[in-house]
């Protein structure tokens, strides 16, 4: 299955380990190299280094038209709830879960029918559950 991981944080290197368990192929998008210098070297992870604020060329270049599954998880909210609308509407990918810390941007985006986590004890979870799915 191939994953594409938008924001290189704490929750993306808590999550690899699984993800890389699976057998999948993950693409991770981030602006910081002292976290993207974290991620595990494997021939099954690739990082992309983003310079600008989520061009949609970086989604592209880490294979967005042909991922199963998008995961937002940066730290942003803006940023995790664009790059998952531009996933969801524009590249069709099947399976978009976007990390959101604020309760009223979580219940509007869920009516607009994005699929919205918040912080929660159970978050890798949640997330290795949707991915499952």
């Amino acid at each position: 299955m191939d994953i594409l991981i938008f924001g290189c944080g704490r929750l993306t290197n808590m999550l690899l380990p699984s993800l890389l368990q699976g057998g999948h192929q993950i693409a991770v998008l981030g602006p910081d190299p002292d976290w993207m210098g974290l991620l595990p070297d494997v021939p099954q992870i690739e990082a992309i280094l983003t310079s600008e604020p989520l061009m949609q060329d970086y989604l592209q270049q880490g294979g967005v038209a042909d991922a199963d599954i998008f995961l937002a998880l940066s730290e942003d909210d803006h940023s995790n709830l664009l790059s998952a609308q531009i996933a969801q509407h524009i590249f069709n990918v099947p399976s978009v879960l976007c990390h959101l810390n604020s309760p009223p941007l979580q219940q509007l985006y869920r009516e607009l029918g994005l699929n919205v986590i918040g912080p929660s004890g159970d978050l890798l979870q949640i997330i290795q559950q949707a991915i499952e799915e």
